[in-house]
């Protein structure tokens, strides 16, 4: 009934997967420790990120790796690289020019920006939503990417898309719904903020899928080189969000963390340090991802492994909870539930799990193959037969040399 679906070069999302898991995780442990939640402070060092390590992988790819390989066809992360000259035989000619490219990739660069502070700091101004109502939320930048895939692309949408998304809907509604059921609502939180909140939520999910389509459309038609791309983006957005230098409050928490005795800040510099690779290695995967696969997979990288945050949520957010702090049971349950429901159609929705039932298997990819083998089989032993009984076929080898 259930087929777990193995693609090539999976293990590109796979280490997206990875690289996203350990940027979170580091950014609970600086939450935890430093206090920093609803801060400005990570999204320059995102953009670093992003230009130094892309940077570095282009300055590789120009300057040693051609004097290593003289083989004419070049790949790296199974991305073929594509020759520049105009006299080569495999140039290929972008249908845009270089101004309307570097306009695509600032449009990218703003729209990470906004997603992030929306994310990051507008969300978390909202004292008493859930924590974890943004990552409850993913599923929203799956049903964005069908719209993007059927109007924008013309893409065909089978019955095992519909069905899946129909599913993630469903789920998105009954969130949404059960939200301000849950929902403390007092002066605090009014009905009207938490409407806000989620949708802020889910305008960064919208922007997210945004960016990943044009960088999708960058790397198609236009034959952009991805790191060169995300090295671009982390310039672009650096020099966008710089004005956040001169926020009154931006240094705030670093001067906190500065003067306080009882916090280590050079462990906090270093966390920076290392908050900065890890956004570029995770970011160098996700171009990669988008440019092998498409935006559909990566935002599913994106929410796949929700349900393994809610502990996190729980116990050191104190997400989940009554008025007066006890754990609200039909909340937690109700969510997790929900959370491995999207996580699973959205892998049905990729095709990376198939279901035989209810014809939901029949225009997947790995059922249009194997018809497409069967089909070539039986065309060759009707081709065997023919020729073992038309004597038309017959071929005869004569040895025409002297005894």
């Amino acid at each position: 009934m259930i087929k777990f679906e193995i693609r090539r070069n999976l293990k590109y999302p796979l280490q997206y997967l990875l690289w996203t898991l350990l940027r979170e995780s580091l950014i609970m442990i600086i939450r935890a420790k430093f206090d920093l939640s609803g801060s400005v402070d990570y999204i320059q060092f995102m953009f670093l990120g992003e230009f130094f390590v892309g940077g570095i992988i282009h300055l590789y790819l120009q300057k040693i790796m051609p004097k290593r390989s003289e083989k004419k066809d070049q790949y790296f992360m199974s991305i073929k690289l594509i020759k520049s000259e105009e006299n080569d035989n495999d140039y290929f000619i972008p249908i845009d020019n270089k101004k309307k490219i570097i306009v695509l990739i600032f449009i990218a660069s703003f729209f990470d920006a906004v997603s992030f502070l929306l994310d990051a700091v507008i969300t978390p101004k909202f004292k008493t939503i859930s924590p974890s109502l943004n990552i409850r939320l993913y599923g929203i930048a799956t049903l964005s990417a069908s719209f993007t895939y059927v109007f924008t692309l013309k893409l065909p949408v089978y019955w095992h898309h519909k069905f899946s998304l129909s599913i993630i809907g469903l789920c998105l509604i009954v969130v949404i719904v059960t939200e301000y059921f849950f929902q403390t609502i007092d002066l605090e939180m009014t009905y009207g903020k938490l409407t806000m909140a989620i949708v802020c939520i889910i305008i960064s999910q919208v922007l997210i899928l945004c960016q990943d389509s044009i960088e999708k459309y960058l790397f198609e038609y236009n034959y952009m080189n991805p790191f060169v791309v995300l090295m671009y983006e982390g310039l672009f957005g650096f020099l966008l969000t710089f004005f956040c230098f001169f926020l009154p409050d931006y240094f705030q928490g670093i001067i906190k963390i500065y003067n306080n005795k009882d916090l280590n800040f050079a462990l906090f510099i270093f966390l920076l340090f290392v908050y900065t690779i890890l956004s570029g290695f995770k970011n160098i995967f996700r171009v990669v991802t988008i440019k092998i696969y498409s935006p559909i997979t990566k935002i599913l990288a994106d929410y796949i492994i929700n349900p393994l945050y809610f502990p996190y949520y729980y116990l050191v957010l104190k997400d989940f909870r009554n008025k007066d702090k006890s754990i609200n049971i039909a909340y937690l349950t109700l969510n997790i539930i929900i959370a491995f429901i999207i996580s699973f159609f959205g892998c049905v929705f990729g095709e990376f799990i198939i279901l035989f039932c209810c014809k939901l298997s029949h225009d997947t990819h790995h059922q249009i193959s194997e018809r497409a083998s069967s089909y070539l089989e039986t065309e060759l032993i009707k081709l065997e037969d023919n020729i073992d009984n038309n004597p038309i076929y017959d071929i005869t080898l004569h040895d025409n040399s002297f005894s």
